[in-house]
């Protein structure tokens, strides 16, 4: 593991895993391209973690280990098009944070709900503030993969009804899970709160555009723990401003970090986090753990090669 900056607790998570005492841990980055080559040089599998800085690439081609082993989701990490041109094979470990996430939205959509940040910590006053509740109202899940099926159960199971939308949701499918599918304006049009948990692709992008946004009911709350690019975020700033919706609450941005001056760090009725939805030990355990068992052991059941 060439580099282990990108979680504060990576080298003990590792060293905890079954198998863990077999990767060589750096635990300073490599102050040159050539250090970083040298230190991947004659290894089979380069362990990374996927929060962590991209690798680089000239490193990697230069030291032209068999195969790289991403802990979590790749996204950025490595350039597979070198690799693959490169004969290097990437793997992944995707969707071993699908819990931690859903569990993450439904705690921002009680706490938008209940309008928690205005009633803990500082202020000269006492006074308690008037929130909903969720039990009784409509939930609308904007995706239907790992995390928005796993909210849509955790919405439930504190009695709420959920309508679903998405490309491959059908109603054999949402029948089985016990939620409604709606088109997708008609999902935005009812739902007292809308989350969104797509992929962000060429036909996602800005799929929550301007348009949709005003079909969202003056009072709805938005979620969004999954890509900034889904939504118009110009024109959700200005719906906010104009109290033309009833809250947000975002882990993703257009920006990051989010400038201070940002009217979504400010707003009352706005509550982000800086893209934590992931941030568990537990998850992180769950991304080294299948890698290392992968690279150690030859378990595959956990991984997804890219390259």
């Amino acid at each position: 593991m060439p580099d282990t900056t990108g979680y504060p607790r990576l080298a003990e998570l590792v060293r905890g895993c079954p198998g863990g005492a077999a990767v060589e841990i750096f635990a300073e980055p490599p102050g040159s391209t050539q250090e970083f080559t040298d230190r991947m040089r004659g290894s089979t599998n380069v362990l990374r973690f996927f929060n962590s800085t991209p690798l680089d690439t000239r490193a990697l081609l230069a030291a032209r280990p068999a195969r790289v082993l991403v802990a979590g989701p790749a996204g950025t990490t490595v350039d597979l098009a070198a690799a693959r041109a490169a004969g290097i094979q990437v793997y992944d470990t995707p969707g071993l944070a699908a819990e931690t996430v859903a569990e993450f939205t439904l705690t921002l959509m009680l706490t938008l709900a209940r309008r928690l940040p205005t009633g803990v910590g500082g202020g000269s006053g006492w006074e308690p503030a008037a929130g909903r509740d969720l039990s009784g109202r409509s939930l609308g899940v904007v995706g239907w993969g790992r995390i928005g099926s796993a909210v849509a159960r955790r919405a439930v199971g504190i009695g709420m009804r959920v309508a679903a939308w998405s490309r491959s949701l059908d109603e054999e499918s949402a029948h089985a899970a016990g939620v409604q599918r709606l088109e997708l304006d008609e999902l935005l049009g009812s739902a007292d709160v809308v989350t969104l948990h797509l992929r962000a692709d060429p036909e996602t992008t800005r799929i929550i555009d301007a348009r949709r946004l005003a079909l969202l009911r003056p009072d709805a709350l938005l979620v969004n723990t999954a890509r900034a690019a889904l939504l118009d975020m110009a024109e959700l700033r200005r719906r906010l401003a104009a109290e033309e919706l009833g809250g947000v609450a975002l882990d993703v941005f257009d920006v990051e970090p989010l400038p201070a001056d940002d009217l979504l760090r400010t707003h009352p009725r706005a509550l982000v986090t800086p893209h934590m939805a992931w941030m568990t030990d537990d998850a992180v355990e769950r991304f080294l753990a299948a890698s290392i068992a992968f690279g150690v052991r030859g378990d595959d059941r956990l991984v997804r090669r890219l390259a």
